[in-house]
């Protein structure tokens, strides 16, 4: 329980942060577009091209190693799926009849991105960014498991890198949390999916 506590804790810090940054990183790109939306991807594809082991390294070398250290790791690039996203969302909607008609009436950028566009893509933005909570368990598990991530704490990937001597005589040690990590990746699958139908039910049973 404490492994799946603290994977769970540093995963939903970490998609909270990158969340946060690719909302507002995103939806800045998509509505101006342009010159700004270029300057802006070519950003990112920078950023993106950089290794995220190699990163996370120079960050725990830098930083110690620790969970915040970690989460600050993961937002380092993990942000750049949800800001893609609703770049997207942004260009789908943003010439809409009723963005429009808003625009004619005086509605400033910032209301037309936060109260007009955001919400008709918020159901396709929070389904992925749903996924990458178990997304981070995974790369938190791999890291650690590596002898790069977590030390000192119970995690999954701390947990694996210790059993794994006994993986021969003992296999359940490193099945059950294995097992584990993909009924995750299921719950929140399905949980992020039932997300994305509430909030946009038009999109109710796509994939």
């Amino acid at each position: 329980l404490s492994s799946l506590r603290t994977s769970l804790l540093v995963a939903t810090i970490a998609s909270a942060v990158c969340l946060a940054i690719g909302l507002v990183w995103g939806a800045v790109a998509g509505y101006f577009g342009g010159t700004v939306d270029i300057v802006m991807e070519r950003f990112t594809d920078i950023l993106s091209g950089v290794p995220w082991i190699v990163m996370m390294t120079l960050i725990i070398l830098l930083l110690g190693n620790n969970i915040i250290t970690f989460a600050i790791a993961l937002c380092m690039t993990d942000w750049i799926g949800p800001a893609g996203t609703t770049r997207t969302q942004f260009y789908r909607f943003k010439g809409r009849e009723y963005v429009l008609a808003s625009r004619t009436l005086g509605a400033s950028d910032w209301r037309l991105i936060f109260q007009h566009i955001m919400p008709n893509g918020l159901g396709t933005i929070v389904t992925s960014c749903v996924l990458m909570i178990p997304s981070c368990i995974f790369a938190e598990a791999s890291i650690s498991y590596l002898g790069l991530g977590l030390q000192g704490v119970n995690s999954f990937g701390v947990i694996l890198s210790e059993n794994q001597i006994y993986l021969k005589t003992m296999p359940a040690l490193v099945i059950f949390p294995s097992i584990i990590i993909s009924l995750l990746m299921i719950s929140f699958n399905l949980f992020g999916n039932g997300l994305r139908d509430a909030l946009n039910p038009s999109l109710k049973g796509g994939e």
